[in-house]
Formats: C-alpha cells, sequence, structure tokens
C-alpha cells in the first residue's frame, strides 16, 4: 500500500508544469522511496519464506529504480537527503547516485611476438 502511495506521487510530478514544484515534489517523493527501500529490505532480512522473499526482493528492486529514475529526470541532488539524516536512519545511499557507474572491463587482447630466427 505504501508504494503504490509513492508511485502515485510520481504521477503526479510529471503532470506539474512548474519546474520548481516539480523538483520539491520529486525530492519529497525521493526522500519517502528511500524510507520504503529501507522498510522493504528490513522485511526481507527478517521473512525466512523464500517466496515471500523473493516478491519483496522483486518490490524493492522496483523502488530502486523508480528512485534512479527521479534522480536522473528531475536532477535531484541526494546530499540534501543525507543532509537531514541526522539520526542515520537511511542506510547508504551511495549506489543512488547517477555519477557512480559500474566499470567494465574490456577484455585485454593480447598480441603474440613471433619469434624471428637469423
Amino acid at each position: 500500500m505504501w508504494k503504490r502511495q509513492e508511485l502515485s506521487h510520481v504521477g503526479r510530478i510529471a503532470s506539474m508544469k512548474d519546474k520548481d514544484l516539480q523538483y520539491s515534489y520529486a525530492l519529497s517523493t525521493v526522500n519517502g522511496m528511500v524510507h520504503l527501500r529501507d522498510a522493504i529490505f528490513e522485511r526481507v532480512e527478517e521473512t525466512k519464506e523464500k517466496d515471500h522473499k523473493m516478491k519483496l526482493l522483486r518490490e524493492h528492486d522496483d523502488v530502486v529504480r523508480t528512485i534512479q529514475h527521479l534522480i536522473k529526470d528531475y536532477g535531484i541532488n541526494l546530499d540534501t537527503i543525507r543532509a537531514f539524516n541526522e539520526r542515520h536512519v537511511l542506510r547508504n545511499m551511495s549506489y543512488l547516485n547517477p555519477t557512480v557507474r559500474r566499470v567494465r572491463f574490456a577484455k585485454r587482447r593480447t598480441t603474440r611476438k613471433k619469434s624471428r630466427k637469423n
């Protein structure tokens, strides 16, 4: 129910015309969704049922994906949310930062040196 409520906010953000209101509302929604993400993850750690755990992990991934899109689409600064996290209620948010990307290493091609006979 909480997830459904947060996702309804996402639809309202897109319908606003004022960019400042969009940013403010998106920032508030990201903050709420980060709390939701943490709550879902706590439930994942508590549950022992495999089927329930998989459902919760899918919901967690959906919430994270939505947060990442909001950050990217509306230019949300996570430092603002971190500044209000004085009691350290929220878990690590570093992977939500759009500037941090996974580095993929390309395979190196090795060249063989041919030995020359003199």
